[in-house]
């Protein structure tokens, strides 16, 4: 098969390329020849430290060999052996001709990640590196990119390693710039010095899979633009696949001038066609099971299997999801049971597909599994998935045994809880993994998901957390320490630290949350209204990531959930502080707000950038009253003690206006 039969929408000879947008033809790498000679310089710098840097801000579970994406996406064997086979020829393909840029691109559903995933294993040594993104799994963080990309270069190529080791080695904040500068440094500035000393790399295949789901379109389109440019100024000997939904920016992206004539396209559909396909998975998949759990050979029925088929709808997304959810590892008599569940779709799909949603299927499976659950259970999952939509815990190296905490279960209950989703997403000893971003994407828009909306469980999750931050205690040294039901085996200061912040940050994020969707809960509102809010800042400072940079749009919205006034910008009358601020660069960039109500008070000081599209704000909660913490902190540890103030406020210093 040639491997541009299925492909469309590219040009190579004697184009002509104009219109190229300046950020990208502005690329220079500088100081090139400068750096050549340091590569040989026989005053090294400790061997690794520059690698361990890059790796430290890498992701590398993004990878198509991690261990935490175990087991993957996987093609079945004798399914889309079609792509597998053209894309396999696209990666060995090194002939200048060909396109050296590729995008495979389909709705969800559709098997995009298991073509990527078998795709590179059956290309072995000719893959340079793998980046699998995935929101859900918080592996979208475009700024760890490059840095992934150029890791794994660097781990099977030894003198692009020990080039990239120098580099970082005297100046490690290349791995915190631009994507621009990374792209640069990290990626062509190797290449090109490498290829000075003769040590040319040879041409490997880069595999990118959902791109869609990388957090920010800007930062999705700069990508795509700055391989593209690479590949027309023939600065890298890399071949790059891309694999994603259809999503407008990146269409449009792949369609500009500068990009598509470039690149091979290679478009998945919905499409029914796939039926024996799907119908060859599912009967291999239910074999599997019968043999394991010793059930009859009559099991299941042809007319069983057709059924399932016609509900799969000619997803492979939903035949996994049903081929897992018919399953239970520990339980050889509830295959039959959830088999009998699932075929009772059979009526309800028929009716949904009058709306000729594309994955109306999908969805009714899913709405499936959370209807079977007890209201109980179901109340708890709802709480776990939302804490996992907001990122709430990201930052947390024991995710889980935060959210056990957090809704004060056991280990043994929390297993349990997450085992009602077995089917949907897997769980470690550590973290929540999610097998396909459409179960997110469903929970997450209340059009497909109704009543079962995470959204619902914005006001129970918020009050869990200021339960949690009402019981917490002092330590000795000040320290705040959560109440909590799953202790690791050994707790340290660090473990403590970790919990309180994520319960500091989880209040705002929520509250925020709450506001900017207009939820109506006055119960809620009325105990954020009586929350003693220096519970916040108790460790005398708590700085948390967050979206707090637009609190301006906040302020007219809180009329409407009567909490006007609970917070109101405030300047403080302090005379160090108006010498500096003409002196300020930046002084435009913070403001300080009142957060609370009576003296139960804070200050929060907020980034407010001038282009919030691009920048990552954080929020510092500070005391406000020297004399009312001290009082509470005396009750919460039971004994005197002092303590280092940042700021010592009280109503004589401080000008407010409510909003």
């Amino acid at each position: 098969m040639s491997m541009f039969s299925h492909s469309h929408g590219f040009q190579v000879a004697n184009s002509n390329i104009t219109n190229i947008d300046q950020r990208i033809s502005t690329v220079n790498v500088h100081n090139v020849h400068n750096t050549v000679d340091h590569v040989e310089n026989t005053n090294r710098a400790p061997s690794g430290a520059g690698l361990r840097e890059l790796l430290a801000h890498s992701i590398p579970s993004a990878t198509h060999d991690s261990s935490e994406r175990y087991p993957p996406p996987l093609c079945h064997p004798g399914t889309r052996e079609d792509f597998i086979s053209l894309l396999t020829e696209w990666g060995r393909n090194t002939s200048q001709d060909h396109p050296r840029l590729a995008w495979m691109k389909g709705p969800a559903g559709v098997g995009k990640s298991a073509i990527a995933q078998s795709t590179a294993l059956a290309l072995g040594d000719d893959v340079g590196a793998t980046f699998f993104f995935s929101r859900p799994n918080h592996r979208n963080n475009p700024y760890r990119f490059f840095t992934s990309i150029a890791h794994q270069l660097a781990m099977k190529h030894e003198a692009f390693g020990d080039f990239l080791d120098q580099k970082i080695h005297r100046n490690p904040t290349i791995v915190t710039k631009s994507l621009q500068f990374q792209f640069d440094e990290l990626l062509i500035a190797p290449v090109r010095a490498l290829k000075q000393q003769g040590k040319g790399l040879p041409d490997m295949a880069i595999f990118v899979d959902g791109l869609d789901e990388c957090s920010g379109q800007g930062a999705q389109q700069e990508i795509v633009l700055l391989v593209a440019k690479s590949i027309r100024d023939e600065d890298t000997p890399f071949r790059w696949i891309f694999f994603s939904r259809l999503e407008p920016v990146l269409v449009s992206t792949f369609d500009r001038p500068e990009v598509k004539p470039f690149t091979a396209q290679f478009e998945l559909t919905v499409t029914r066609e796939l039926d024996p396909q799907i119908h060859h998975f599912l009967a291999s998949r239910l074999r599997e099971i019968r043999e394991k759990h010793g059930l009859g050979e009559s099991w299941p029925t042809g007319k069983d299997l057709r059924a399932l088929v016609d509900i799969s709808a000619g997803l492979f997304a939903c035949a996994h999801a049903i081929a897992l959810y018919i399953e239970d590892p520990e339980d050889a008599t509830i295959p039959k049971k959830q088999l009998e569940v699932v075929l009772g779709l059979t009526s309800r799909i028929k009716v949904e597909r009058s709306s000729k949603h594309p994955l109306s299927s999908l969805d009714l499976f899913y709405m499936l599994i959370l209807e079977r659950l007890h209201p109980e259970r179901f109340t708890d999952v709802q709480l776990i998935l939302l804490a996992t939509c907001l990122e709430l815990f990201q930052s947390s190296s024991t995710q889980i045994m935060t959210y056990a905490n957090l809704l004060g279960h056991s280990p043994e209950d929390f297993f349990i809880i997450c085992k009602s989703l077995h089917a949907v997403m897997k769980v470690d000893s550590k973290h929540i993994t999610f097998y396909h971003a459409s179960f997110m994407d469903f929970i997450d828009d209340p059009a497909r998901s109704a009543e079962q909306c995470v959204w619902s469980a914005c006001p129970r999750l918020l009050r869990h957390v200021m339960q949690s931050l009402h019981n917490i205690r002092l330590s000795s040294d000040f320290y705040p320490i959560p109440s909590l039901s799953w202790q690791p085996p050994k707790v340290t200061r660090v473990d403590f630290q970790d919990q309180y912040e994520n319960l500091c940050g989880a209040f705002f994020e929520l509250f925020r949350w709450m506001i900017m969707c207009k939820i109506q809960d006055d119960e809620t509102y009325r105990l954020v209204k009586e929350f003693d809010l220096r519970r916040l800042v108790l460790a005398g400072h708590v700085n948390v990531d967050s979206g707090w940079y637009d609190i301006d749009r906040m302020l007219p919205q809180l009329k409407l959930v009567q909490l006007n006034g609970f917070i109101r910008p405030l300047r403080l009358k302090n005379a160090f502080e108006s010498y500096l601020r003409p002196f300020c660069k930046n002084r435009d960039h913070f403001r300080k707000y009142l957060v609370g109500t009576g003296r139960k008070i804070i200050i929060l000081k907020t980034s407010t950038p001038n282009n919030p599209r691009v920048s990552l704000s954080s929020a510092e909660f500070h005391e406000y009253s020297r004399g009312m913490m001290e009082k509470l902190k005396k009750k919460l540890r039971g004994q005197d003690g002092e303590y280092p103030w940042v700021y010592k406020v009280d109503e004589s210093m401080a000008e407010s206006s409510v909003t």
